[in-house]
Order: structure tokens, then sequence, then C-alpha cells
């Protein structure tokens, strides 16, 4: 008569142990998936952030080179051309700095090495006086600013 109570009793007790083990498994892969999901659109953001301030870098290389061209090819050099210049090299700077902190390091070197280009440039000219000029400022830039690009390119994919 024992075995008739105690038989139906186990089968109980082991049919609640392993549901219990089967919900503890259930909610334990349940969270491992939101950890991953929250880690892949964390991920996704700091990506989508980064591609943001990389952008804003090359806006404010691309008005520094302008401003080389207007002194060296357009001979500006008055006034707002000189408070121009001076609020386009401080904008690259605030730039490549931001890059500086979100960045890998290889990418921060790329985009020191293209604003120092372009901010000699702009200071000193692109080297030879002869004409055209806009194509010698661009020349100048172009090694550094390739590399950049390449660089970007690589982290980004």
């Amino acid at each position: 008569m024992t075995s008739t109570t105690l038989v139906p009793l186990l089968g109980v007790v082991l049919g609640g142990l392993v549901s219990t083990l089967a919900q503890y498994s259930s909610g334990c892969a349940s969270e491992r998936a939101e950890v991953r999901r929250s880690a892949r659109e964390r991920a996704e953001a700091r990506r989508a952030e980064r591609v943001t301030h990389l952008v804003d870098f090359l806006a404010a290389v691309q008005e520094a080179e302008r401003v080389a061209v207007d002194r060296y090819h357009h001979n500006l050099a008055d006034d707002q051309w000189q408070a121009r210049a001076k609020e386009s090299i401080d904008r690259m700077w605030v730039a490549q700095k931001t890059i500086h902190m979100l960045c890998e390091s290889e990418v921060n070197e790329a985009a020191r090495r293209l604003a120092s280009d372009v901010q000699g440039v702009i200071r000193k000219g692109p080297g030879d006086p002869a004409e055209p000029q806009d194509e010698k400022v661009w020349a100048y830039i172009r090694p550094s600013r390739r590399a950049f690009l390449d660089v970007v390119r690589d982290h980004l994919a």
C-alpha cells in the first residue's frame, strides 16, 4: 500500500522539479538573449555616434580646405579671411578631439595628421607659388585625407 501512494507522490515531486528546472533554464536563456540584444543595440548606437562625428570632422576639414583655396588661389588675406581661417581651424581641431574621445587610436592618429596638414596648408601655403593653387592645396592634403578615409573605412567595416 505504501508503494502505491509513494510512486505517484514521487512522480509529482519529479514532475515539479523538472518543471522548475525547465522554467529556470528558459528564464536564463531569455535573459542571455536580452543581454545580447542590448549589447548589439549599444554597439549600433555607438557606431552611429562615431559616424556622425566623423562626418562632422570631414565637413570641418572641407571648410578649412576652402579657406586655404581662398587664400592661395583667390589671394584673400583680409581680416574677414583671417577670422574665417581661425574659426575653421578651431572647428576642425574640436572635431578631431571628439574623434580622439570616441574612436580607435588609428582613426584618431589619421584625423590628427589630416588636421595638421590642413592647418599647415592654411598657414604656410601649398609650396610652389605657380598656378593653379587650388590644385596644389588639394594635392598637399590628398595623402593624409586618403589615409584617414581608408582607416575609417576599415574600422567601420
